[in-house]
């Protein structure tokens, strides 16, 4: 397929290179009584005699003589001689010959009502060999019975529509964006700045699309499937895939993670997230995103599948694909409720903490009690005082769930007991302990994450567009991350100007900075302490917090080895110290961050500096080759701007019409 540039080089230097150039509408014909005679330059026009190299030459001759004179000329009838070889061709009008009538006998059948455009006209240019391989001109009848195309319809004539390279790749970008070929030819339109520029028609986009459908629906699980092995040959040697097909050679499972995603997974692959409720393709096949947290607290898309059914079977072979393509080094997987799922991690992952989703399951309430008794009464709010509290102990919750749900009269609710049965499984105050787990509730991200898809896929789509509107998902996502990465250069101001403040600002993403300076801001504030002891190198402190219900935690710190630990376990749930440790750094005298506890996660460029993984290096160009694509690029860019500033202005001077227009109907109505 040729360059963007190249194509755009097709479409705007199409007077020159193809056979359709706008015809002259002032002088175009000449009448004869019912007869019309085209007129144009006489080199234009085929003489008597003239010669030609061969048919084809001969053809795109009369073609692009009729395209300049408003009229679509076709191939028609040969004749052969013995040997087999051509020794006349015929090439009429378009309109020559007369409509075929009705052969049906059968009226009660409704048929669609059509026209025809023939009207036996006698224009045509005969070919004769010249034994030398050649032809030349031996008749040309010039007059026609029927009027030319003008300026206004030449638009419509087949030979001004023709889809060139530019054409067809536009539909395919913009079909990867979710925008059908009807809104892409309007599109198109406003970019060119009218229809006639357009070159093609909306009917022509729409069979483009369709055909494309076609095609790939005839081949599609093998296009795909090699399309994965070219990248893994050519692109991207770190790119990985798994498939399974069924005994009729039909897809029914398939695993895929590419180079960046398997980098990714090596620095923010502790806790991942995956959700099987979305369904996108015309096959009804369930897309599962295997979804991260990154150093900008932002999802990160580590791998995909897509599989035939949502059962335990087809969840334990996208597991074992996982641990085939990743390892297992994963240390919590969240996921919805769903029994399947949880089977097959409890098979795959033995000994991996699987917790369900937060943010799946509170959202489920006003579903199961009612969407008024939530939102009117103060169940919901009572209850999220201690469902989301970090800092609940387990018989602390047990004891307001069982008082506010008695409160209520729901002790007897099916639904809500089995919730409580599953605490374990959901609830902070059972495992706010254990490391990172309090990246659990970002996993509702998992959700919004095939919200984020859906954008730019549709339920019809086949398997081949689906992976490009997916890849296109990827590619956004991975430049809002580019973006954050370049933003970590500019360094965030200070609020409490401690060292320990510009410390965290050289190393951490500055979306962690600013949840750190966040801790180190409260450090200051109104934090009680109600306990200091040394004993053994081991400095001791009871602090009261204000903010958390003023209840106690007990912070310990080692003077020589700087060792910190705080009974809120923070840095435990989340990776980077709480208030109350910064408080007691700040006592002991300490004006950096204790490198312990700064987690990698979180650090600047994570990605790049920690993972083990080397990506592909793009091949090196020579240089005539990189001038070549540099110039490209550059033409690139200026036509696009140039494109839609066409547009913008276009659009301008509308909203300019639109309150002119209401500033007049405002003084009418003052007259």
């Amino acid at each position: 397929m040729q360059s963007f540039m190249e194509n755009e080089e097709v479409l705007y230097n199409s007077a020159e290179t193809s056979p359709n150039p706008t015809p002259n509408s002032d002088n175009l014909t000449h009448d004869l009584g019912d007869d019309w005679i085209p007129e144009c330059d006489i080199e234009k026009k085929p003489i008597v005699g003239q010669l030609f190299p061969d048919i084809d030459t001969a053809f795109n001759f009369y073609y692009h003589y009729g395209s300049t004179c408003g009229f679509v000329s076709r191939r028609s009838t040969e004749r052969k001689n013995k040997q087999n070889k051509i020794t006349r061709k015929y090439f009429v009008c378009s309109r020559a010959g007369l409509p075929e009538d009705d052969k049906s006998e059968d009226q009660s059948i409704k048929k669609r009502k059509t026209t025809s455009a023939k009207c036996d006209c006698p224009a045509k240019l005969i070919l004769a060999s010249n034994g030398n391989g050649g032809f030349y001109v031996k008749e040309f009848t010039e007059y026609h019975n029927h009027s030319f195309a003008g300026k206004g319809t030449m638009q419509f004539l087949r030979c001004s529509r023709s889809l060139t390279e530019f054409h067809k790749r536009f539909i395919i970008d913009a079909d990867k964006l979710n925008i059908g070929a009807t809104r892409a030819h309007a599109i198109f339109k406003s970019m060119i700045g009218s229809y006639e520029n357009v070159g093609a028609t909306v009917v022509d986009f729409k069979k483009f699309s369709r055909d494309i459908k076609e095609y790939i629906g005839k081949h599609d699980a093998d296009i795909l499937i090699q399309k994965f092995k070219d990248i893994q040959a050519s692109s991207d040697n770190n790119f990985r895939f798994e498939y399974k097909t069924d005994e009729n050679n039909h897809l029914t499972q398939l695993f895929w993670a590419d180079g960046i995603g398997r980098r990714n997974f090596e620095v923010f692959g502790d806790v991942i997230s995956f959700d099987a409720t979305y369904r996108t393709n015309k096959y009804e096949m369930v897309f599962i995103p295997f979804i991260g947290i990154d150093n900008h607290w932002k999802s990160v898309t580590f791998a995909a599948a897509l599989l035939e059914k949502e059962d335990a079977d087809n969840y334990k072979w996208a597991c074992e694909s996982f641990k085939k393509i990743f390892g297992s080094s994963v240390k919590c997987i969240v996921t919805d409720q769903d029994p399947a799922m949880k089977i097959a991690i409890e098979e795959c992952f033995p000994g991996v903490k699987h917790r369900l989703c937060m943010w799946h399951i509170m959202k489920k309430f006003p579903s199961k009690l009612g969407t008024l008794f939530c939102a009117e009464s103060p169940f919901m709010d009572k209850l999220n005082n201690f469902v989301w509290s970090d800092h609940s102990s387990t018989n602390e919750f047990e004891a307001g769930w069982n008082d506010v749900v008695s409160e209520f009269g729901l002790s007897d609710n099916t639904w809500l007991k089995e919730m409580y049965s599953l605490r374990s499984y959901w609830v902070p105050a059972f495992f706010n302990d254990e490391p990172m787990v309090g990246l659990i509730r970002t996993t509702s991200r998992s959700e919004s994450s095939n919200f984020y898809f859906n954008h730019f896929v549709q339920k019809g789509d086949t398997l081949s567009e689906f992976y490009l509107c997916f890849h296109s998902a990827i590619e956004k996502q991975r430049n809002n991350k580019g973006l954050l990465n370049h933003k970590d250069d500019l360094m965030p101001i200070p609020k409490n100007k401690k060292k320990i403040e510009k410390d965290a600002a050289e190393i951490y993403t500055k979306t962690m900075f600013y949840k750190i300076q966040e801790q180190i801001t409260a450090s200051c504030g109104d934090i009680v302490m109600e306990d200091m002891s040394v004993v053994d190198g081991v400095k001791s402190l009871k602090l009261k917090d204000p903010f958390l219900k003023n209840k106690i935690f007990e912070v310990n710190f080692n003077l020589s080895t700087h060792d910190i630990d705080c009974s809120c376990n923070l840095y435990t749930r989340v990776g980077y110290l709480c208030s109350h440790s910064f408080l007691c750094l700040s006592l002991s005298g300490i004006s950096f961050i204790p490198r312990q506890y700064v987690n990698n996660r979180w650090l600047k460029r994570a990605e790049e500096r920690f993972s083990t993984l080397v990506l592909s290096d793009v091949a090196e160009l020579n240089p005539e080759e990189d001038a070549k694509r540099k110039k490209t690029i550059q033409l690139e860019i200026l036509l696009v701007c140039k494109l839609w500033m066409r547009l913008l202005f276009y659009l301008l001077i509308r909203v300019i019409i639109r309150v002119v227009g209401k500033e007049s109907l405002v003084q009418l109505k003052n007259l």
